[in-house]
């Protein structure tokens, strides 16, 4: 799943499924932050054709391997099954800041990846979490590489620019 469904919203959940009788709608958090929905109103929902909708949060209640929403105009099964595929976004200005040298997902997918002595390895197009620390997925037409993203490695992250300064440790290339 791509968290970056639109650049001036940021996906917070991922409709993986309908629940129940009455449109609730099961969802796969994005956001490390577990309270992120807890008193959330409004969002915004991205379909799978990028079409972007607002919609009222009624209830949130957490289960077991996500959350259950009910929202406010979907009431019925069929309803909700439209939703399936969807994000759940909210306007990038909502996003809380960050600390100095961290960065949301969103912030990091599409960036430009070069080395130190300039060249382009290609676009992160997707990021692993391992536990320890995040790994960056680096793709070009050719060639796909596993970037640690630890400080040893990446050197410069230029939001502004969307590019990433990486030394690669040897063998990583």
């Amino acid at each position: 799943m791509d968290s970056k469904p639109d650049r001036n919203y940021v996906a917070i959940g991922y409709i993986v499924r309908t629940h129940g009788i009455k449109g609730d709608v099961k969802v796969s958090q994005l956001s490390d932050n577990p309270d992120r929905f807890a008193d959330l109103k409004e969002i915004f929902i991205i379909t799978k054709d990028g079409a972007r909708q607002e919609s009222c949060i009624k209830k949130v209640m957490w289960v077991k391997g996500g959350l259950i929403i009910s929202l406010a105009s979907y009431t019925t099964v069929s309803d909700a099954e439209s939703l399936v595929g969807s994000y759940i976004a909210v306007p990038e200005d909502e996003v809380p800041s960050l600390g100095k040298d961290t960065y949301y997902h969103y912030e990091i997918i599409g960036m430009d990846v070069f080395t130190t002595d300039g060249r382009c390895l290609g676009k992160i197009e997707d990021i692993i979490s391992t536990g320890s620390n995040d790994v960056y997925v680096v793709k070009d037409d050719n060639h796909e590489y596993l970037i640690p993203a630890i400080r040893d490695v990446v050197k410069d992250v230029d939001i502004k620019c969307n590019r990433m300064v990486i030394l690669p440790m040897e063998g990583l290339l």
